[in-house]
């Protein structure tokens, strides 16, 4: 199962990583930049942490013995991470509504594939 989450999550990270790049080289040309850029890296940076944070929770939910029929695992970091991440998708869905470009697309589009992630892995701990 841990093998599983983490080709799930592999997606968000690519789908970073095609921003950041974007990012990166759009900011090495750029001489000035307003403010809905700033909000565009710090969409990406709040992403990147939500998808490393969403990844920690679910492998330490594994771990644990966590179980979607209502069995609650054994106390771990999951306890911490689960409210983290909820919050810091959340917060990256706003910063990500007032970024520019085709980067904000990326974010949104990372943010939709965590939760589908998380679905599947929720819908894969059922059988």
């Amino acid at each position: 199962m841990y093998v599983i989450a983490v080709i799930l999550f592999l997606i968000p990270f690519s789908i970073l990583g095609f921003g950041w790049r974007d990012e990166l080289r759009r900011e090495k040309d750029a001489t000035r930049r307003d403010w809905r850029s700033i909000c565009l890296s710090l969409a990406l940076f709040v992403a990147s942490c939500a998808t490393l944070i969403a990844l920690g929770f679910w492998l330490s939910w594994i771990h644990n013995g966590g179980s979607p029929h209502g069995f609650m695992p054994e106390p771990g970091i999951w306890l911490a991470l689960r409210e983290t991440a909820k919050w810091l998708i959340v917060v990256t869905i706003v910063v990500g509504l007032f970024a520019r470009g085709k980067g904000r697309l990326l974010v949104i589009g990372s943010i939709v594939s965590i939760v589908l992630a998380s679905f599947v892995l929720a819908t894969l701990e059922m059988d």
